[in-house]
């Protein structure tokens, strides 16, 4: 079947060199349209549901909202978890789905269900609605709006600022193709505020109430329907919307013997901004910033460029005084990591070409093998398209890894004909170069299309992985799979039909490289045959050795990617102001800006309105990086991490900092909802419990060696003022709790009760007590009321004002509260960590009943990861001895070929020794490669030598010859395969740390398998054959 197919190809050469012509044309195309990331879009497939209650507390935000809308979510169909964060005036609930549930589908079912919860929310306490439908880093565009040098707060307020981002810039963005939503943060929303002097309100006998209920009641727009007038018809409209201060002051309360009170006459009516709960500040100066996020399933990169485009139009629309400043586009990672990736390819494939030459030492079977090369990764370029992947780290990895592998079929082939024209020639016959093709294209075809299957077979474990593991390397996998289809397509086809038209047949020469390899093979292949059980034996003892390393391996889930900026999370205590938030970061950016790397720095504190869940303690600082080749310290990017961490620490002592990397920070937070690698949960009921025994798991925690950035979320501390009602007093003066509660929500929350409309924009309007009537506790407490019988009584006397200490959040996860630590293990494995970890917690902390603890973050992942491939693995292995089988229809040559295998882990295990690398997943896929690759390398020599033995040969005389013969394209496979990946192994670019332990594991593990096909292979090989002979001759009469 196979050999027919290569028949065919030579018999219409001129139709494959059309076909194949057509392929490169549609995978260039499919290599502009694929969509180009920096990393595969790993987000899980969640929808996000925000409640906003301004001015709730934590625990009251938990019971009326956060637990309604979590009950609700529970019984949808796929649902993998519910998490939850209630904290001061949000309540932000994620359900996360299954893998296979489609997004829009899994929206429209939250949808429906929020349609029911809302109804049972009590009154007045916010709707739940849904987050933008974007992936977790779809953040890919950032920029502030700012003053313009020279202008002062005076001529550009924040709140100015904020009008002109919310009203004219975030429309404008939000027109870019692509774009989900643009999200606001900081500055001051504008808010028509209408300040009541309680004193002057009640001189007139009027109340609270009454001036909350005049507000609807003076701004509404009617229509009239028609009317007819003559012979034509009019419409009828009733305008009667507020449109300015002076309209707000001009409502009429109520009117004294025909005389009106006015509004003003009680309130002062002002422009200021809303109560607030986040600002941010850039290198020191606050600013308004924007982020633009990406739908779902977008191209970052033409996201991107769409956002840019549109900012010159921003540019004219803008006042004099106002400026857009870029402060972060993905765009950057996403050039340099697929650089990175590029680079690679392309250094790669200069390598092999040279290494072909060098081999065959001839320019033109060289240029035939070459081809392979591009048409194979075009070919999966065009998978990638068909299958929705995009060009990325990981999945342009996987055509790294390949670059080796897609040339073995070629390599071999052409090899064979080369060397079959060669001994024609020799034998004095005119060649046909399409039958020397053809006759070297039957030896070869079938190992070839087995080894080549048995790569897809092993790559096969990647596809079984499942969430962000799965998501990372399924893509690495997807592309190995097409291109190596795509080689062995091009084996069967183009690769004849190239080498019957370009080889010239002439005398085979060894080059001086082969001449040299020989000569020095030769000996060591007679002496290895001559003493077999020292051979064995010390490949047994090696393997054993190698085997000893792994424990001394450190073990990690994926190496860091250095992004080339810093994020910092910042905590402050849990009673800390936003103004005092807005001072700290002031001196962090004053701090940093003795550090030259440091380009800019932006300071985002508390929360946007929508997609954080953070209070006014914590802030997370960008700090944008110069390009290292401008800096002039020659400090690492390691070294100064640690610097300004010190600096952080001597500048604001009473806060915990920690670093990361913004998309970093945003992985980590979809992969356990928490921001750090690592993370101990604790589950439980009571919060005072929860409190309590996570600060002895921290203590605990403390002393154990290689924790980094270790914190305890401190959640209780946040002041409160309580104003609980008496019920007694209300009723001896006849008055409603409604009453009080009014004054607490509108009086002192400031709740908006109206809204005043300026053309497109809407303003809210907010009626409150006046700022000297709720400066203090003691002014609250003085607060007059009016009894039914019209006499003023202050708030002390029908409610009880104290002070305590609350929550500022509850956090919950598959419906039940929790507490988390998080940390880094920096300097040691995080495998190790745990274990230690554990051991120390088990011994030290009593957990009372109905508590327990769950580790979460990377490690979590981790085991997931190693629990699938263990059970895999195996499997793969019969799949591949399977095919074994089928291509030898014999068992003792399959074993023999997959007895190969283990002793290529050698190689990759020193490898990693040396180098100080851990065992991670990228280096688990380096082991998975080499694996192919010496089984392909045994397949050939394998069915080579039983051709040689068919031919009449002694097993010693096939085993030797046969060995030597096959000595150029098996050195040829290893080191096209090692030579593809050097660039790779050296590279430092973006990305690079995710490759580096992949590559390390291939270039090791192909030198010890490659060693032992030349040497272990036939010396078990020629042992099996004599032992088998011996047999034969002891049955035969």
């Amino acid at each position: 079947m196979l050999n027919r197919i290569v028949e065919l190809s030579l018999r219409y050469k001129f139709l494959v060199l059309i076909v194949f012509g057509v392929v490169a044309f549609l995978g260039a195309q499919a290599v502009r349209n694929v969509p180009i990331d920096a990393f595969p879009d790993m987000t899980p497939v969640q929808v996000n549901i925000y409640t906003e209650s301004p001015g709730l507390a934590a625990e009251d935000v938990e019971q009326l909202l956060t637990f309604p809308v979590e009950s609700a979510m529970a019984g949808l169909p796929k649902v993998q978890e519910i998490r939850s964060v209630s904290l001061f005036g949000l309540s932000y609930v994620s359900v996360y789905f299954e893998d296979d549930m489609d997004t829009y589908f899994a929206r429209q079912l939250i949808n429906e269900r929020l349609q029911e919860v809302g109804d049972r929310l009590p009154e007045g306490y916010g709707k739940p609605s849904m987050g933008p439908n974007s992936s977790g880093l779809g953040q890919v565009f950032w920029y502030t709006v700012e003053r313009a040098p020279g202008f002062t707060k005076e001529q550009v307020s924040d709140m100015d600022l904020r009008t002109w981002q919310d009203w004219t810039v975030r429309l404008i963005m939000r027109t870019a193709p692509g774009v989900d939503d643009v999200t606001s943060w900081g500055g001051g929303e504008r808010e028509y505020q209408i300040q009541i002097d309680p004193q002057r309100l009640y001189a007139r006998g009027l109340g609270f109430r009454d001036v909350i209920e005049a507000l609807p009641a003076n701004n509404g727009q009617v229509g009239g329907n028609v009317m007819d007038v003559g012979r034509e018809q009019y419409l009828v409209r009733g305008l009667g919307l507020l449109s300015s201060s002076d309209d707000i002051g001009a409502i009429v309360l109520k009117a004294e013997d025909g005389v009106p009170v006015y509004m003003r006459d009680v309130a002062t009516i002002v422009q200021a901004p809303a109560p607030r709960f986040g600002a941010v500040t850039r290198d020191g100066e606050e600013v308004v910033l924007g982020m633009a996020l990406s739908r779902m399933g977008e191209n970052a990169k033409d996201v991107v460029e769409e956002v840019k485009k549109k900012m010159s139009t921003v540019a004219g629309a803008l006042p004099e005084g106002v400026v857009l400043k870029p402060v972060y586009e993905r765009t950057d990672l996403v050039n340099k990591a697929v650089g990175t990736a590029t680079s690679a390819l392309i250094e790669g494939s200069i390598l092999v070409a040279i290494v072909l030459f060098l081999f065959l030492g001839e320019l033109r079977s060289a240029i035939v093998v070459i081809v392979t090369l591009p048409m194979a990764m075009l070919i999966a370029f065009i998978g990638m398209e068909q299958f929705g992947l995009s060009a990325n780290l990981m999945s342009l990895a996987g055509l790294a890894i390949g670059i080796g592998m897609m040339v073995d079929g070629s390599v071999v082939l052409v090899e064979n004909a080369f060397r079959i024209m060669a001994e024609r020639l020799e034998h004095g016959e005119k060649v046909n170069r399409t039958s020397a093709v053809l006759a070297a294209a039957k030896e070869v075809t079938n190992p070839i299309s087995f080894a080549i299957l048995i790569i897809i077979v092993v790559f096969l474990p990647l596809f079984s992985l499942e969430g962000l593991e799965g998501k990372l390397f399924k893509p690495m996998a997807f592309n190995i799979a097409f291109a190596m289809a795509g080689s062995l397509v091009l084996s069967l086809t183009l690769i004849p039909v190239l080498a019957a038209m370009i080889l010239k047949p002439k005398p085979e020469k060894d080059t001086w490289l082969v001449a040299r390899l020989k000569r020095f093979y030769r000996p060591v292949l007679e002496k290895s045959l001559s003493r077999k059980k020292l051979v064995v034996i010390s490949a047994g003892i090696s393997l054993v050795a190698s085997l000893a390393l792994f424990p001394f391996l450190g073990k990690e889930f994926m190496p860091t990617l250095q992004e080339g900026s810093i994020m910092w999370r910042v905590t402050g205590i849990p009673s800390t102001s936003l103004d005092e938030s807005i001072a700290t970061s002031n001196k962090i950016a004053e701090a940093f800006k003795k550090f030259p790397e440091v380009e800019t720095t932006l300071a985002m504190i508390g929360r946007a309105e929508k997609g954080e869940t953070a209070d006014v303690n914590y802030m997370e600082i960008y700090t944008a990086l110069k390009p290292q080749d401008e800096w002039t310290t020659g400090r690492s990017i390691k070294k100064l991490e640690e610097d300004m961490k010190e600096t952080i620490e001597q500048v604001v002592p009473n806060v915990v900092p920690g670093f990361t990397q913004p998309i970093q920070m945003r992985v980590e937070e979809m992969i356990s909802g928490v921001r750090a690698t690592l993370a101990l949960k604790l589950y439980g009921e009571d919060l005072k419990e929860l409190d309590r025994i996570s600060a002895e798991l921290k203590t605990v925690l403390a002393s154990i060696d290689g924790v980094a950035d270790l914190s305890l979320e401190a959640n209780i501390g946040k002041p409160q003022i309580k104003i609980e009602v008496n019920r007694d007093e209300l009723a001896r003066h006849g008055m409603n709790a409604e009453e009080v509660l009014t004054i607490v929500r509108n009086g002192l929350g400031g709740e908006p009760v109206s809204a005043l409309l300026d053309g497109v924009k809407r303003f809210d309007i907010a009626v409150r007590l006046d700022n000297k009537t709720r400066d203090s506790v003691e002014a609250i407490r003085r607060i007059p009321l009016k009894a039914a019988s019209g006499a003023i009584v202050p708030l002390s006397e029908v409610a009880e004002v104290t002070v305590a200490e609350g929550y500022s959040f509850v956090r919950r996860e598959q419906l039940q509260r929790y507490a988390v630590i998080q940390m880094d293990v920096k300097g040691r494995d995080v495998d190790g960590f745990v274990a230690e970890a554990s051991a120390a917690i088990k011994q030290q902390v009593k957990l009372p009943p109905g508590y327990w603890i769950e580790w979460g973050g990377a490690f979590a992942n981790q085991q997931r990861a190693l629990a699938k491939l263990g059970l895999i693995v195996p499997v793969t292995i019969f799949f591949i001895f399977v095919l074994l089988y089928t291509a030898f229809n014999s068992i003792k040559y399959a074993a023999l070929i997959l007895a190969n295998v283990p002793f290529a882990t050698i190689g990759g295990l020193l490898a990693l020794f040396v180098t100080g690398q851990y065992l991670s997943v990228p280096s688990a896929i380096g082991f998975i490669a080499v694996f192919g690759v010496a089984m392909l390398n045994g397949i050939v020599l394998v069915s080579f030598l039983n051709e040689q033995r068919d031919r009449g040969l002694s097993v010693h005389e096939a085993v030797v010859q046969g060995t030597i013969l096959r000595l150029r394209p098996v050195l040829m496979t290893a080191s096209v395969a090692v030579l593809g990946l050097v660039p790779m192994l050296l590279s430092s670019g973006v990305g690079a740390e995710t490759q580096r332990p992949l590559a390390t594991v291939v270039v090791g593990g192909l030198i010890s398998s490659t060693l032992l096909t030349l040497i272990l292979l036939p010396v078990l090989y020629e042992w099996m054959e004599t032992r088998a002979e011996n047999k034969a001759k002891e049955i035969a009469p």
